[in-house]
């Protein structure tokens, strides 16, 4: 179909050196989308994909790369075309207290564990909304997403995706798709999962991209 693919291996992802390794807590929802934007770009300088400001692009993660796919969509409505999000963290301050990890909600929106409770406070809430997709939902509304939720996901239940579809719809989103894998949890990893969302993937691409160049 000519779709080029860019994986950004953002700082703070998997890799070598600690310093970059441990540059993304506190800064999550900037720095990486920065450094996925900043691959992109360095891909068509190097003719790897067509201009992204001409043609679009489509986003697809999963987990921190769903968060990063609806922060592409609300901070980059401009270039991104379709989003599609798997069991993705849309809003942290929903997620501290129903995630089997609440720690990872401190560590990478506070930029530490200090004040870790399961009772957060005002100010706590309010900073992990603040580096959250849920955040640029106005924005993000112009773009088509799709959700593919795992039902038993018990690290990012499937009420993130499902809220932040409808928060969509209220912004005035008119093409918001969900879908939900009543067996699966957060790696959408059954056999039969692991074809299904491909296949809802390229279908949904294919509607709202074409046969890119």
């Amino acid at each position: 179909r000519g779709w080029s693919i860019v994986v950004p291996n953002y700082r703070g992802s998997v890799g070598f050196g600690e310093r970059a390794l441990q540059s993304l807590p506190g800064r999550i929802g900037t720095q990486d989308v920065s450094d996925c934007l900043a691959a992109l770009s360095e891909a068509h300088a190097r003719g790897l994909c067509a201009d992204p400001q001409a043609v679009g692009v489509a986003c697809i993660g999963g987990s921190h790369g769903g968060f990063l796919t609806g922060h592409l969509a609300g901070q980059r409505p401009d270039i991104v075309r379709a989003a599609v999000l798997r069991n993705p963290v849309c809003n942290i301050a929903a997620m501290v207290t129903v995630s089997d990890i609440p720690d990872w909600c401190y560590k990478e929106a506070l930029g530490s564990l200090q004040r870790f409770t399961l009772a957060p406070g005002p100010t706590e809430l309010a900073a992990m909304l603040k580096c959250s997709p849920a955040a640029h939902a106005g924005a993000a509304a112009a773009v088509p997403h799709l959700f593919l939720l795992g039902a038993k996901d018990l690290r990012v239940p499937p009420s993130q995706g499902l809220v932040h579809a409808q928060l969509l719809r209220e912004k005035g989103a008119g093409d918001v798709a969900t879908y939900v894998f009543p067996e699966d949890s957060h790696p959408l990893a059954k056999p039969r999962t692991s074809l299904q969302q491909w296949l809802l993937t390229v279908r949904f691409l294919s509607q709202r991209l074409g046969a890119a160049s």
